[in-house]
């Protein structure tokens, strides 16, 4: 008896749509996480993009690593800081110490 040889096996892809489902977002932004390089997608001869399935579902983890130290902050989750991001781009165009300086303002 001789051994079928193994085909390898594809690496499952999600679309835009269903990574924004996952993370209950609009397809734009998974599209601007894209450009921004929060997400690594692969783009298809059609010009279509396609993510990794292992990429999302470990943004999507979260608090796995548990630190000894209960009185540091937790890092902030990939998905926490891709929003950070988009805000201070789209709202403060790009200028971080701007957004500082209104939470600042609105914290006093």
């Amino acid at each position: 008896m001789t051994k079928k040889a193994e085909e390898p096996q594809q690496p499952t892809l999600y679309t835009p749509a269903e990574v924004a489902n996952f993370f209950r977002v609009d397809p734009k932004t998974v599209t601007r996480w894209a450009r921004t390089g929060t997400l690594h997608p692969i783009t298809l001869p059609s010009g279509h993009r396609r993510y990794h399935a292992d990429e999302i579902h470990k943004l999507l983890q979260t608090g796995d690593a548990a630190d000894d130290d209960t009185h540091a902050e937790p890092e902030p989750t990939p998905r926490a800081r891709a929003v950070l991001h988009s805000v201070i781009r789209t709202y403060f165009g790009g200028d971080a110490a701007a957004a500082i300086k209104t939470l600042r303002t609105d914290l006093n």
